[in-house]
């Protein structure tokens, strides 16, 4: 039903129809404005979830040795000692500390949630 290819030709055609879509769009997904009169530059990226990519830098967060390991592309890493799954405040306090990392070291919304993630899926959750 979907065709992924058609999309970026959909959202010139909304563009061109709204004018002020693209605007809207631009503040709530923070893209960068249009510096070349019209038409959109699309990052490739993988296919079948669309070739836009908002991260300026990859990231990967994952529990690796009974610890936290958050690092970017750019060489940026660190690495938080997990406590017992029963230590809540300390999982919070860890996760907190986790998320503030990659929001200092320029994570997307969505990779500041791939750090809770990885935390949820290896079972290590806050209000349990």
């Amino acid at each position: 039903m979907h065709n992924p290819e058609n999309l970026d030709a959909v959202f010139e055609a909304i563009v061109r129809l709204f004018p002020r879509t693209y605007d809207a769009l631009r503040r709530e997904l923070h893209l960068p404005p249009r510096s070349n009169g019209g038409s959109l530059k699309v990052r490739g990226g993988r296919r079948g979830r669309g070739n836009l990519r908002f991260a300026a830098t990859r990231m990967s967060a994952r529990i690796e040795d009974d610890c936290l390991l958050v690092e970017f592309e750019d060489a940026n890493a660190n690495r938080w000692e997990l406590p017992r799954r029963s230590e809540k405040s300390e999982i919070r306090r860890i996760r907190n500390e986790a998320v503030a990392f990659a929001q200092d070291h320029g994570a997307t919304i969505g990779q500041m949630n791939a750090v809770k993630k990885a935390l949820t899926n290896a079972g290590f959750y806050i209000s349990r």
